[in-house]
Formats: structure tokens, sequence, C-alpha cells
């Protein structure tokens, strides 16, 4: 979906939607009541209802409904996919190099830009992926409206910039729309993806993680698809079939032709200086009298788009005689001590250094610290961060506007308030700041302004204002995890672990679950933890983190949790009960129900919210259905007052499940379903929108509708996989498994129950688990392999005992099966098998079976 100023879709600008009334749409869609629309945009709610009022005639919706549901729909679709960063400023010249880019996507699936850094491969590349991304209608060449009929998946982008070597199988796989999950198999999930994502893959600065961006996007494009890949790097990726194309720098004139203005204005290099230079001095225009200064400039910086662009801002303090001048001095300076670059990169450093030898004592200190940012920032951050004894916030406020105008520092964007290093200015920040002595401090100012910005978020994500919250933090995770690498490598284990508890319901939400695991691990391996409550916060928080994964390792850190507690405040050993309970429901659940009610009386009516989560998890755990959907009520009911949407659908979710797990199919719990996937829809939770729908696929089961509950789990189950949602994929395949064997194909229905069986195995899901392992019994029975199903047989009566009453599936293990082994292997042989499987883990009994036994000659 494009966009346009301010940021508003096509539809909405075709449809003459201003900003204001999108800003009301927006609201509509989170189901926020007038005159709470009114209090968020501090208008009156007559104004509200004229732009409701509006808004429905603009956009053809019959009711408020219709509206919300429009609303939501256009937020999800543009924060679909990595959008491509708006540009700044117009690109000057590419035109050639964008036709052939174009005429090679179009005939190549991975193309690589080479060159210097400097050269402009980024801006090159997102304006060659613009235009193959575009509408047919506003496409600007029929190269382009070809390519943009052949990127159905549109344009995605992964920006590797500030990216660690372990971490560029994340960054593609987010850029590809997957949820990187600990333990499962990321780059086979990617694979399936990039198979039918037909899009256009931006693979922006690979040069440092070469070797990682090679072997991934190898991988993505052997998928095979309709995938293609634009990749920007200093060197090619090396991949068999890549078509390396060397980004130019700018046409200059030659040196020993006409220098008038008209000779030489339609040289790209010179076209460039002349559009950045009058936008910097306004008024300035290539005359005779300038023209031969501003080509020698253009030849001196070899034609190089940063390097121009940096020179023409110096025009508020020299005009362009003087800067040739400068610059050949600097040149003359620099170039010794930098024999063994490329020319090309003598001429960035050079100009960079001039460029910062010109800057005043605060400008210089300002750049320098700007520095600790990896990605881009705001005003508040560089205040924190950049400030001093020698720089008070005030004189930073002075000071950055003349970085900007220096084009040193870019703005992120109009009217976003953010600003950005281009990478290679950040490079030479950074490398200045190590040699200045002021970097402990400037990278500890840093990390002091994220957490505190992390936990000020956490508590916002418990709002009505969640999702502007959960787009803020998204926004600045590289910031946060520099956060965090900072606390884990000088050993303040106290702000790692507040970190990790202000940041786990953001990952969590967000599906970076995989970052959570790797800082959970590194704040463990950095000390023993200290009993203190914001590390006691920060271990409960990870167990929600690793209850997903590996139930057993989330209790062990829940019990360490509980045992820090015990001589600690209230609150903390409500949360750490809170957290044993939450974890031992697979584990040990006669321990549940004792620590929740005790974790409930600890947070009392003083800590609602957390009352409010305590119920949802006994409304998860209570054995009596009744009891148990009493308190998902109350939980709900909290969760809807306070504005968290997310919170609210998971718990009509869970009270759903609870009633469908019973048996009862009626249209309440319909009802549930329907609000929680509107809730989470509102919310732009793509994970609980995906948990909705499982929820109908089980609800049309249960109804007798086998055919269109499998259709619905089939329609589901990519995007779980996509989730990295272990448990509902466990669902969804032990549901089409079921269907595959009633269907009379039991090689089908193996495959299906056995991936089944090793998605939930660790995640927990007692009921799910069993029923599975039982069915795929029974598909070892119908393949005349009866040892093979009495194992699992055995297995499944040892989790099904494990489990508490309310993980148990309702219905008891299948006797006439049994009773059918029992004759076709005899007393003996049965209870053999049947022991060995009791005393086996699912994933052993999975490794073991099918047993080499030949297939019996009748059926059981």
């Amino acid at each position: 979906m494009r966009h346009h100023e301010g940021g508003l879709p096509d539809r909405l600008v075709r449809a003459g939607v201003t900003v204001r009334e999108a800003e009301v749409l927006w609201a509509v869609a989170e189901r926020l009541r007038n005159r709470e629309i009114a209090e968020r945009l501090h208008v009156s709610v007559r104004t509200v209802e004229s732009h409701i009022a509006a808004l429905l005639r603009k956009l053809d919706a019959p009711d408020r409904a219709a509206l919300a549901e429009t609303g939501a729909r256009l937020r999800r679709s543009a924060r679909a996919g990595s959008a491509l960063p708006a540009p700044l400023t117009s690109l000057v010249g590419r035109a050639e190099e964008t036709s052939e880019l174009l005429a090679l996507l179009g005939s190549h699936r991975l193309v690589t830009l080479i060159g210097p850094g400097g050269v402009g491969k980024t801006r090159l590349a997102l304006h060659v992926a613009e235009s193959a991304g575009a509408e047919s209608a506003g496409a600007e060449s029929a190269g382009a409206t070809a390519l943009a009929d052949r990127f159905p998946g549109g344009v995605r982008m992964a920006d590797l910039a500030p990216v660690e070597p372990e971490s560029v199988g994340d960054t593609f796989a987010r850029a590809l729309g997957v949820v990187p999950e600990p333990g499962w198999p990321l780059r086979d999930i990617m694979r399936e993806v990039a198979a039918v994502s037909g899009c256009l893959l931006l693979a922006d600065n690979c040069e440092h993680v070469v070797a990682e961006a090679a072997e991934i996007v190898a991988d993505l494009l052997g998928a095979g698809g309709a995938l293609r890949v634009l990749a920007t790097s200093r060197e090619p990726l090396g991949i068999p079939g890549e078509v390396a194309y060397q980004v130019p720098a700018l046409p200059l004139p030659a040196p020993d032709a006409s220098e008038r203005a008209e000779s030489i204005a339609h040289y790209d290099a010179v076209r460039l200086f002349v559009d950045r230079a009058a936008a910097a001095s306004p008024g300035f225009a290539l005359t005779d009298a300038v023209a031969p200064a501003v080509a020698a400039l253009c030849r001196r910086l070899d034609g190089l788009p940063l390097a121009i662009e940096l020179a023409a801002s110096r025009l508020r303090t020299f005009g362009p005689v003087e800067l040739v001048e400068h610059l050949d001095r600097r040149f003359e300076l620099l170039s010794a001590g930098a024999r063994t670059a490329p020319p090309r990169h003598r001429a960035l450093r050079s100009t960079i250094d001039w460029s910062y030898r010109l800057l005043d004592d605060g400008e210089r200190a300002l750049f320098e610290r700007l520095g600790v940012f990896p990605a881009d920032f705001d005003l508040a951050a560089i205040q924190s961060a950049c400030g001093g004894e020698d720089l008070g916030g005030e004189a930073v406020i002075t000071l950055l506007p003349r970085l900007v105008d220096k084009s040193l520092v870019s703005t992120a964007g109009r009217g976003t308030g953010r600003y950005r290093l281009l990478e290679t200015i950040r490079a030479y920040a950074a490398h200045r700041l190590a040699g200045s002595g002021r970097e402990p401090d400037a990278r500890g100012r840093h990390a002091a302004h994220y957490l505190a910005f992390a936990e000020q978020a956490a508590e916002r994500l418990r709002t009505s204002e969640q999702r502007v919250w959960l787009d803020r933090m998204t926004t600045e995770q590289p910031n946060l995890h520099a956060a965090l690498a900072h606390a884990v490598s000088t050993g303040d284990v106290e702000s790692a672990w507040r970190l990790i508890a202000a940041l786990q319901r953001f990952w969590d939400v967000t599906g970076r679950r995989r970052d959570a695991h790797k800082w959970v691990r590194q704040a463990l391996a950095v000390a023993d933890p200290p009993a203190t409550p914001a590390v006691v916060a920060g271990l409960t928080e990870a167990c929600l983190i690793l209850d997903s994964r590996d139930a057993r390792a989330a209790f062990d850190l829940a019990r360490k949790a509980a045992s820090l507690a015990a001589g600690l405040d209230g609150l903390t050993r409500a949360r750490a009960a809170r957290a044993v309970g939450t974890s031992a429901t697979w584990i040990r659940p006669e321990l549940v129900a004792p620590a929740l009610r005790e974790a409930l009386a600890g947070f009392g009516d003083e800590h609602p919210w957390d009352s409010a989560l305590t119920m949802q998890g006994l409304a998860i755990t209570t054995a009596d259905l009744d009891r148990a959907l009493q308190w998902g009520r109350d939980s709900a009911a909290f969760f809807r007052r306070a504005g968290d949407q997310i919170c609210a659908a998971n718990t009509l979710y869970i009270m759903a499940q609870r009633s469908m797990s019973a048996g009862v199919a009626d249209d309440e719990v319909q009802a549930w379903l329907g609000e929680s996937h509107a809730l989470a829809e509102a919310a732009g939770s793509e994970a609980d929108m995906a948990h909705a729908a499982v929820g109908f696929a089980q609800l049309a089961w249960l109804r007798g509708d086998h055919d269109g509950a499998a259709e619905l789990m089939t329609e589901c189950l990519p995007t779980l996989r996509r989730l990295g949602d272990r448990r509902c994929t466990g669902r969804a395949l032990h549901m089409l498994g079921q269907r595959a064997y009633e269907r009379q194909e039991p090689a089908r229905a193996e495959e299906l129950l056995r991936a089944s069986v090793e998605a939930i195995a660790l995640a927990g899901q007692s009921f799910v688990l069993v029923s599975a392992i039982e069915a795929l019994a029974a598909v070892y029975a119908a393949q005349r392999r009866p040892r093979s199903a009495a194992v699992l047989l055995g297995t499944a009566h040892s989790v099904r005992e494990a489990a508490g009453a309310h993980m148990r599936p309702r219905r008891p293990p299948d006797q006439e099966l049994r009773h059918a082994l029992l004759r076709i292997l005899g007393a003996g042989p049965f209870d053999s098998a049947h022991r060995r499987g009791e005393r086996l883990s699912p994933a052993a009994a999975l490794r073991l079976v099918p047993l080499d036994e030949p297939p019996l000659l009748t059926t059981p």
C-alpha cells in the first residue's frame, strides 16, 4: 500500500480524507467511544461526530462497525511487511541506472548494487524498489509496470546496517513477516514463505555481514517462487546467478571541457551540487562566475553523492571558490595517511573529516556523542544521552539544528521528530567518540535513557495507548537492544533484568521471542541474579518468555525467582508466586492453584492489572468450568475498562478454549471468539487474530462441520508457523491429521500427527498433546503396526496422568483400540510395549516409532 505526505494510504487520499479525519478513523478502529476520541484529540464530541459522518460518506461505509473494520484493515495493511523509508530529498540523475536495474530485475533473481560508501547505493536501490513496487497506474515506466505485476507481495526491506552477524537471519525473517522462534527451523519457514511471497526483497548494507547475508539469500532464492532480491553491498554476495551492478559515481565535466554554466549544468554531479546548494543557501544559482569552481569541486569529490552533498551544505559558510581552496588543502593533508584505501574512499573520508574540522567545539562534542545511537533517535534521547557538563539541554537544542544544516545529521522523515546519521557518518562519529575519552559516559547515559523509556512503555502497554506504544517500541528496538548490550557488557545485572522485565510483553506481542531468549541467556551468564525486587521482576517476566518454548526451563526459573523473593516485599513475592503458578501448569499442576491464589492475595486491590492477569491464569487452570469462566469474565472486564485490548482478547479466547474443551459449542462461545478477534484486530495483534481464527475452526469441528473446520485450519497454518506459535500450530496439525484419518489417508494422517506432537511437546498443552499421540497410535494400528501403537498409548497414558485435571482431554482413552491391540499382540507383548512407552517422553517416543516391525496381514 502506497502512502503520501502525512502517512495517509492511497485509498484515504483518493477519498479526500484529511489527516484529522484519518486520526478519528484510527481511533474508531480501536473501538473508542466518541468522548474518548474527543479527549485523545483535544476536540469536542460534536467535532468527532462531524468527522465520523464525513468518513461514513467518503468511505461508503454503511455503519460505524464497517468503518471500524475499514480503519483496522488499512492500519494493518499500512504496517504489513517492512515499508521502504520515505526519501528525504529528490533523487538527482540515475535515470539510466534505474532503467538498467529495472530491466535486470525483470530477468534475474538477484541483483546486487556494489560500490564504495557514499556512492549512493542505498538511495538508488530505494528508488528502484519503489519503482518496482509502484501501482501500475502510477508506475514510472513500462518496466516498472511489469515489475509491479510481477511482485504481488510488494516490496519488503531488510536493513542490515545496525545488525550483528548473529541477527542477520532474524532481520531477513522480519522483512518476510516470519517471527523467529527459538528451537524452530527458522530457515525452513523462511523458505516456505519466500516460495509463495511473490515480493521484491531489498537487502540493504550487506557488506559487514556479507557471508551471513549471502547464505540466507541463497537459501531463500533456492526455495523457488517469484521472489527477487535487490541487495546493496561494497562487495558482491558471491551467489551463483548473482548480477553485480557497479554503481558509478555521478557523471562529471571533463577537466579540459568548457566550464561555462550552460556547458556543465547537465552533468548529474553538478545538478546534485546545485540542487543541494540551493537548499542550503536559497538564492544560489549556477552562473559562469562560479561554474569553474563547482566543476572543480565535483571532480575533486570524484562524483560521490554523499561527498557532494556535504560540500554543498557548507555554502552558508564559504563560497564555491573558497570551498575549492579549503578542500584542496584538506586532501593534500589527509591523502598521505590513506594511500592504501581506494581513491573514492579517501575522498569520502577526507570530506567528512573536513566537515568535522569546520565544526566549533560544541558542535564537535554533540556530533561525536551522536555516535552512540545505532539507528535513528528523537530529541529527548539526544538531550539525555549527549548531555554533560559541557553540553546542557539548551545547548543541545541550539547545536542540533546547526548539525542538520551542515548535512551531518538528517531528519528521519517529515514531521516525525526523529533524526539519524547516514551509516558512513555514524561510523565516523562513533570512531571519534571512542577516541575522545567520553564514550563510557555517553553509552551509560544512552542506556539509562532507554531503560527509563522501556519502563514507561511497559506501563503504557497496559492501557488504551498500547497500539501507539507498540509502534514506538518497534521504532526504538535498535536503541533498546544497545541499552541491553551495554548493561550486559558492563555487568550491570540490575539494569539488564529491569530492561528484560520492561520489554517482555513487547517481545511477546510482537513475536520477538528469539530476541528475548538471547537476552535472557546473556543476563543469566553475567552473574548470579541478586535478591532485589527488580531482578525478581525480570526473572518472572523471563518465565513467560521461556514458557512458550520450554515449560521446564520456565518452571526452574520461576522457582529461582521465588527463592530470591522470599525475604523481599509482598508485591515481589506475589509476582514470583504468579510465575510459579503459571509455569507449573505443564510441569507440576498440583502447585498451580495454591501459587496463583497466593499471588492474587498478594496483589489485592492495589495492583488491579496484576490481579486481572492472575485471574486469567486461574481461568486457564481452574478445573471447575463455571468457576474458571467466572475468573475469565472478571479478568476480561478489567482489561476492557483499562483499554488493554490485547489482554482482553486473549482472556476471551481462553474462555472459549475452556468451554470447547468441555464440549460446549454454543452461541456465547462464538460471541467470545468474535469479540476476541475484533479486539485483536483493533490492537493490530496478528497473533491474537490468528488465535481467534483457530478457535472458530475448533468451534466448527465441535458443531460437526469437519470439512469447514479443516479448511479454516489449513488457512491458519501458514500464519501460525510464520508467527512461531507452537501450541496453536500443534492444534491445527492435530485437527488436520484427524481429518486425514477420517478420509482414510493414513500416510498423510501420520505425517500431520507426528508434526503436531513435535510442535507441542516442549510448549505444553497436555490435552492436545495426549489427543495427538492417541490419534497417532490409531494411525499406526490402521497401518498394521500394533507394537508402535501400543508404545504410543503408553506415552499418552503417562502424559495424561501427569497433567492437571483441567489439562486432560475430555474424551477418555480409546478402549476399543486398546482391546484390539491386546487381541493382536497378546497381553504380555502389549504390556511390555505399553510400559516402554510410559517411560518415554513424547519426543523420545516419536524417535522410536514406528518400530521395526513388519506390517501384519490383518488390521486390529
